[in-house]
C-alpha cells in the first residue's frame, strides 16, 4: 500500500509540475486538459437549471461537487494531522528536554548527540515530523481546484452572466467580504486547540490567508468570488469536524498512545558506543605498551 502511495503522489507531483508551468491562460495545459472540460460541464449545468442564474448555481453545484469528492482525503489527513499534534503535546517534555541539552552543549558532538537523539524520539514513538500531513492529498487536490479556477476564469457562458443580480463578469465586493469573513472564521477555529506558544507564532501566518484571499476577490470576477465563497464554506465544515473530533481523538490517544523512549533513554544509548570504543581503543594500546616491554599481558599468569 504504501508504494502505491508514493506511485501515486510521484505521478501527481510531475503532473503539478507540468500543469503549473504552463501558465493559466486559455491555451496553457492546465486549462485545455482540465479547465476547458470543467467548463464544458458547467455550461451543460447552466443549461439543465436554466434562467439568468444557472451559471452562478453551475459553479456552485460544480465546486461542491469536487470538494465532496476530495473530501474523505482531507478528512482523513486532518485526523492524522490532530493525533499527531495530540502526540508531540504529550512528547513535549521529552522534547523541551532535548532542545535544553542541545542549547547547552559545549561541543559539537554534544550538540549533534541532542540532534539524533531528537530525531530518534520522534522515530521510536511513530510521531511525524511533517505534522501527519499527506503528500498524496496536496499532490492530488492542486490540479482540481487550479483546473476548477481556470474553468471559471475562461468559461464563455460567464460573459455577461449574473447571479442574484450580481455581474459575474466583474468584481463584487460582497462576495469578496463573505469570502474574507468564512476563511477569517475557519482560521480563528483552527486556532482554538493550538497551544499558546504556538498560536503566537502561527497567528500571523493564519490570518494571512483570509486577507490574501479577500484582497484577491476584490480584484478578481464575481464568478471567482463567488468560487472563493463555496470553498470557504466547505473549509470551515472541515474545520468545524476537526473541532468536533478532538475530544475523541484526544482519549484515543491517551489510550493507546505510551512513550516507548524517553530522552534520557535515546541519550544514554547515543553515549554507549562511544564508551564501548573508548574501553576497545584502551585495551589496544595495553596490548601495544605489553608488546613494546617485550612481555604479554597474560604472561605473569601463565608462569604461576
Amino acid at each position: 500500500m504504501k508504494q502505491v502511495k508514493r506511485v501515486l503522489t510521484a505521478a501527481f507531483v510531475i503532473l503539478d509540475i507540468i500543469l503549473i508551468t504552463g501558465g493559466y491562460d486559455e491555451h496553457s495545459k492546465m486549462y485545455r486538459w482540465i479547465g476547458h472540460p470543467l467548463a464544458d460541464i458547467m455550461t451543460n449545468i447552466a443549461h439543465v437549471i436554466g434562467g439568468p442564474n444557472g451559471i452562478g448555481w453551475a459553479i456552485i453545484i460544480i465546486t461542491a461537487i469536487l470538494r465532496l469528492v476530495l473530501l474523505p482525503f482531507f478528512l482523513n489527513q486532518q485526523v492524522n494531522t490532530t493525533i499527531n499534534q495530540i502526540k508531540m503535546q504529550t512528547l513535549k517534555p521529552e522534547i523541551d528536554k532535548l532542545q535544553a541539552l542541545s542549547r547547552k552543549a559545549g561541543t559539537t558532538a554534544e550538540q549533534q548527540k541532542a540532534s539524533m537523539a531528537m530525531m530518534s524520539l520522534y522515530r521510536e514513538n511513530d510521531v511525524s515530523v511533517i505534522g501527519g500531513i499527506s503528500f498524496l492529498t496536496m499532490a492530488m487536490q492542486l490540479p482540481v481546484f487550479s483546473g476548477l479556477y481556470s474553468a471559471i476564469l475562461h468559461a464563455p457562458a460567464l460573459k455577461g452572466a449574473s447571479f442574484l443580480g450580481f455581474n459575474l463578469s466583474h468584481p463584487q465586493i460582497v462576495f469578496a467580504i463573505i469570502a474574507g469573513l468564512v476563511y477569517l472564521i475557519q482560521a480563528w477555529l483552527a486556532m482554538q486547540h493550538m497551544p499558546e506558544e504556538q498560536k503566537k507564532t502561527s497567528a500571523a501566518m493564519m490570518f494571512i490567508s483570509p486577507i490574501m484571499i479577500f484582497g484577491f476577490a476584490m480584484i478578481a470576477s464575481g464568478a471567482i468570488g463567488l468560487y472563493f465563497v463555496v470553498g470557504g464554506l466547505f473549509a470551515l465544515i472541515q474545520t468545524l469536524i476537526q473541532h468536533f473530533q478532538r475530544p475523541g481523538l484526544e482519549k484515543r490517544v491517551a489510550l493507546e498512545f505510551k512513550i516507548k523512549k524517553t530522552a534520557d533513554d535515546l541519550m544514554s544509548e547515543t553515549a554507549k558506543p562511544a564508551v564501548k570504543k573508548q574501553t576497545t581503543d584502551d585495551m589496544t594500546t595495553k596490548d601495544k605498551q605489553s608488546k613494546r616491554n617485550g612481555k604479554p599481558r597474560n604472561a605473569g599468569k601463565q608462569q604461576r
